[in-house]
């Protein structure tokens, strides 16, 4: 069944109430601090999940939420004969810079940039003479067509791209905070519970037994 941040949140203060008055805690959880936590136990268990795939040799999508990020300023880089732009959110880490999953330009979503992973960047030897590709082993790699990779927050590309103005982004993200509290979760139902029990372990609970949950869900049917 879908969730929601507030259906979460409600859950795990009935369970949090129970614990407290069992174990003699004077402490009530603030929703406010609740879906924060909440953010990041959904994190952890999509990062968790991701890997998983890749270790069971999975490199199609991951099961974890593909955002758009419309219309991303490019900037020049002129000195170095390249452009950029910045990263509107942080991506999971993930293998081979996997968490930034697109790049193209506003317009173009068929004419996708060529990721290059970061440590090889130096290594394939781009280079560039009067804006055609001129040395490195990248020729065959790249044929001709603009490179990117990542350097913390920013994507760099190799040739200047100035002369596109915006391009689109897909990130392998949870940006929980572009969903209301209403609004349903990028979460598959048999991950609420490790969502839950994450949240737990933030707040010092330790591990709450499946039928401690169950015994609250059918309190409340």
């Amino acid at each position: 069944m879908a969730t929601s941040k507030k259906k979460l949140a409600e859950e795990i203060q009935r369970i949090y109430a129970r614990y407290a008055d069992k174990e003699n805690i004077d402490r009530s959880l603030d929703s406010r601090e609740l879906k924060v936590l909440i953010e990041q136990a959904m994190n952890r268990v999509l990062k968790a999940q991701t890997f998983e795939r890749f270790t069971d040799g999975y490199i199609d999508i991951p099961r974890c939420n593909i955002a758009k990020y419309s219309a991303q300023s490019v900037t020049a880089d002129a000195s170095n004969n390249r452009s950029y732009v910045d990263l509107p959110a942080i991506p999971i880490s993930l293998p081979m810079d996997m968490g930034v999953w697109q790049i193209s330009a506003t317009g173009s979503p068929y004419a996708a940039y060529i990721p290059i992973v970061a440590q090889d960047f130096q290594v394939m030897g781009v280079g560039y003479s009067g804006g055609n590709q001129s040395e490195g082993i990248n020729t065959s790699y790249l044929e001709q067509q603009v490179g990117y990779y990542i350097e913390g927050r920013r994507v760099y590309f190799t040739s200047d791209i100035s002369s596109v103005s915006t391009v689109d982004i897909h990130l392998l993200v949870s940006d929980l905070s572009l969903l209301g509290d209403n609004d349903i979760l990028p979460l598959s139902p048999e991950y609420e519970l490790d969502v839950m029990q994450e949240v737990f372990r933030m707040l010092g609970m330790g591990q709450i037994s499946q039928a401690e949950i169950a015994a609250n869900e059918n309190s409340n049917t």
